[in-house]
């Protein structure tokens, strides 16, 4: 029986209304999913039914996506970081165990950066540093932003078809980012601005376990920031899914699964 993504729980922040999920057992120290840009926290549908049997798990639809839609307010993807901190007070949760999917990496990182003793363990799939080795991958960002905008002003449902396709190499996880996607408007991509501050150098190794994930069919540019972030981070863990593409944890679930929970088993209090 799956645990139901669509029951949300709502966190008020600075006159925005956060939508959440929580599921699973409330006396472990919870997994916080982070999804990828333009989805919803439907992406993380296999690990909430994998992980919620055993584990608290929260998945959060950041501001312009999902249920998360802010317009009336200030609240845009900079409060991220802030956002998951007053999450975590209002539940009584000292620490989680943050994943993050692309975009979502990001927030982790840069929560992680703002508060480490709350952060048990960081896995990262599918995206890239913000304190080291990340010119060249932000360079193909900058190019590729660039390009989803030209498709939005030519067809706004055709970009959402052809972001789908290019974020994930299965049906599966395809029709999974475009359940997501149905709730991003032309409005939502306001609610993505303010993410430039995340992005701190510090050449200090970070201080949290690190596991590393991507898809053997993702961009080149991601699996080249993914091998140099753990060149850098030698203490970290990388591992490659075959047949995955960007959302390797939906393109790949059994797989992912298996190594995001032999991960965190290492480090659970």
């Amino acid at each position: 029986m799956q645990a139901s993504l669509e029951s949300s729980r709502t966190l008020n922040y600075q006159g925005a209304r956060i939508a959440y999920s929580m599921h699973g057992r409330s006396e472990t120290e919870p997994l916080l999913l982070l999804h990828p840009a333009f989805a919803d926290r439907q992406m993380f549908q296999d690990q909430v039914d994998f992980f919620a049997k055993t584990r608290r798990v929260i998945a959060i639809d950041m501001p312009g996506h999902g249920q998360t839609q802010v317009q009336g307010s200030r609240v845009a993807m900079k409060d991220m970081p802030a956002i998951v901190e007053a999450l975590l007070d209002q539940h009584d949760i000292a620490a989680c165990h943050l994943v993050g999917v692309s975009m979502g990496s990001l927030v982790a990182q840069a929560f992680a950066y703002h508060h480490p003793a709350r952060v048990r363990s960081l896995c990262i799939v599918g995206g890239y540093s913000i304190h080291k080795e990340n010119k060249q991958v932000l360079q193909a960002q900058q190019k590729e932003m660039t390009r989803w905008m030209l498709r939005v002003v030519i067809g706004f449902q055709r970009f959402k078809g052809q972001v789908a396709r290019q974020c994930c190499s299965t049906p599966h996880a395809q029709e999974l980012f475009a359940r997501g996607i149905a709730a991003f408007r032309r409005r939502s991509f306001l609610a993505m601005e303010g993410m430039q501050q995340f992005f701190v150098p510090d050449a200090r190794p970070l201080p949290y376990p690190l596991l590393l994930v991507y898809g053997s069919e993702d961009l080149p540019v991601i699996q080249d920031a993914m091998q140099a972030l753990h060149r850098a981070e030698p203490a970290s863990q990388l591992v490659e899914l075959a047949g995955a593409g960007h959302c390797a944890n939906a393109d790949s679930p059994e797989a992912f699964n298996r190594e995001l929970e032999r991960f965190v088993s290492e480090y659970e209090q």
